[in-house]
């Protein structure tokens, strides 16, 4: 098939080649250059979408795509249903999820909206299958399961940094040695990249309306100023 994939990075450049190994001719843009093109995009088999940094990027994204192909859309800035409702022919939306890095055979989670008829849910099951990936069916809702977990622990981490509980290697290297993370949470804040980080914990107090998932000023603000977790001057 000929994919037309859109969206942030470091998604785009983690899913193009798994894409890629699944047999797919992929055309990859990021979402800057797609909101820029002047060229129409109704070429294509499929479209996955991987605008994770806010609802309001991800939906100027969506109302641009090709309107009668299967759509694939991550589900961590919003709910596959919030995002079906952006678009034309939602039972044709099927969500997924999924962090950076990405490894040739790592897990995809898959999740289906309000919208989402039977026959796309079962196509996405199998695509992603197809690509080599492990899949787990999950409920819908804003950051599914990984994300919802690890950018809650980021934004905590943040927050600790935020106190001058410790120093940001100091708090990695306590929750890489003491809970046997494979990465500190800063470090994989960085790794995701923290716009993403922000936008899904919008997403989750957008959804649910509760202060555990309130993003800790801190991480406004770097990701205002452009800079890492790791690495940011000092805070006084």
């Amino acid at each position: 098939m000929r994919i037309l994939l859109v969206g942030a990075q470091p998604f785009i450049a983690g899913l193009a080649p798994v894409l890629e190994r699944g047999g797919h001719e992929v055309d990859a843009f990021t979402t800057v250059a797609f909101l820029s093109s002047e060229r129409g995009f109704g070429d294509y088999d499929a479209v996955i979408e991987a605008e994770n940094t806010s609802a309001e990027k991800k939906r100027e994204v969506l109302r641009r795509l090709p309107a009668a192909v299967p759509l694939h859309s991550c589900a961590l800035a919003v709910s596959t249903t919030l995002a079906a409702g952006w678009i034309r022919n939602p039972e044709r939306l099927a969500g997924f999820g999924v962090l950076p890095p990405i490894p040739a055979q790592g897990t995809i989670e898959v999740t289906r909206g309000l919208q989402t008829d039977d026959e796309h849910f079962a196509a996405a099951r199998v695509f992603w299958e197809a690509c080599g990936q492990t899949v787990t069916a999950v409920a819908d809702g804003a950051g599914l399961v990984r994300a919802r977990v690890v950018c809650a622990i980021i934004n905590e981490a943040l927050s600790a940094l935020h106190e001058r509980v410790a120093s940001a290697a100091d708090i990695d290297l306590a929750m890489k040695l003491g809970t046997n993370y494979p990465r500190g949470p800063l470090e994989w804040g960085d790794a995701i990249g923290l716009e993403t980080v922000l936008g899904v914990m919008e997403g989750l107090q957008a959804e649910w309306g509760e202060d555990r998932y309130r993003p800790t000023p801190l991480l406004r603000r770097l990701v205002a100023a452009g800079l890492p977790a790791r690495g940011a001057p000092k805070i006084v």
